[in-house]
């Protein structure tokens, strides 16, 4: 019989820092992440029968060096110098950025129109009048 206790207490020597992250078996791996952002932009993928409205909006193509998903998974492939990818269904997506103050006017614009049209609900379903009775509340986690 072994003493277990003199293994637990014996410090671990291995050098875990340079180990690459551990993926679950069972868990979701996400094939669509990116790891290289540059700080300051929005980042996002792009099916390919939107890419012009995109580019009037403001995007760009990422061209630099980012890494794709978990390792060894699909990996993404650059196609014209433009980081692309299967999304499936015969598609092929773009990584594609913008400058994170276009994004942030772009989620207040909606936001606002969105508060718009809460308010309008409101309003219409909470008059009290009619065959209804009781209130209606409205609310949504805001994305910024």
């Amino acid at each position: 019989m072994t003493d277990n206790t003199k293994v637990a207490e014996k410090p671990s020597t291995l050098n875990r820092s340079e180990r690459p992250q551990r993926v679950p078996i069972n868990g979701s791996r996400d094939k669509l992440s990116v790891r290289g952002q540059v700080p300051g932009w929005h980042y996002c993928w792009v099916n390919e029968d939107r890419v012009e409205r995109y580019i009037a909006g403001g995007y760009e193509f990422v061209s630099h060096e980012v890494q794709v998903g978990d390792r060894k998974i699909d990996n993404a492939s650059m196609i014209g110098g433009k980081v692309a990818m299967a999304v499936g269904n015969g598609l092929t997506g773009y990584l594609m950025r913008c400058p994170q103050e276009y994004f942030d006017e772009e989620m207040k614009l909606t936001n606002e129109r969105t508060d718009e049209t809460e308010q309008s609900l409101r309003k219409s379903l909470n008059k009290g009048d009619g065959e209804f009775v009781g209130k209606v509340e409205i609310g949504r986690a805001r994305r910024t």
